[in-house]
């Protein structure tokens, strides 16, 4: 099946080893997940240390904190839908709390940032149960989905 969109990777993070074009075909399932919809254009993605996220979310958002995922949206008439910045150290760290595998903490990452990209918000206690709502939609859409990510200690 054609892809609807372009998927641009790019490795920023020396301890991460990814398969690009196993997350293009993530990103080409979730543009397929009924009840969600990403405006047409490419897609940038990143993957990043903590240090620099956290310089992101500072220059950017002025948050001086370390976060997991941070997206930019798009520019329809630059055929250009978003990009999605994450930090798969932070991940790495997540999973070990909450009990989830590193592959699977990614995808939610991944999933999480498209959804921002397709509008929703989780700044709200209202937004935030509507992302949840939706990240577990997708994450059970995605769940035989094998995400190829590898991070060295």
């Amino acid at each position: 099946m054609k892809p609807l969109r372009a998927v641009e990777v790019c490795n920023a993070c020396r301890k991460l080893t990814i398969v690009p074009e196993n997350i293009c075909d993530l990103f080409q399932k979730l543009d397929r997940c009924q009840g969600f919809h990403l405006e047409k254009g490419d897609l940038s993605l990143a993957f990043v240390s903590k240090k620099k996220i956290k310089e992101i979310h500072r220059q950017f958002l002025g948050d001086f904190s370390l976060t997991d995922v941070i997206t930019f949206r798009g520019d329809r008439d630059l055929n250009f839908a978003g990009e999605i910045i994450l930090c798969p150290v932070y991940a790495r760290d997540q999973s070990k709390i909450y009990g989830t595998t590193f592959e699977e903490e990614v995808k939610l990452y991944l999933v999480h940032g498209y959804l921002h990209l397709c509008g929703l918000k989780d700044k709200t206690e209202k937004e935030a149960q509507e992302m949840r709502a939706a990240e577990i939609f997708c994450m059970n859409f995605l769940k035989n989905f094998v995400l190829q990510v590898f991070l060295k200690n």
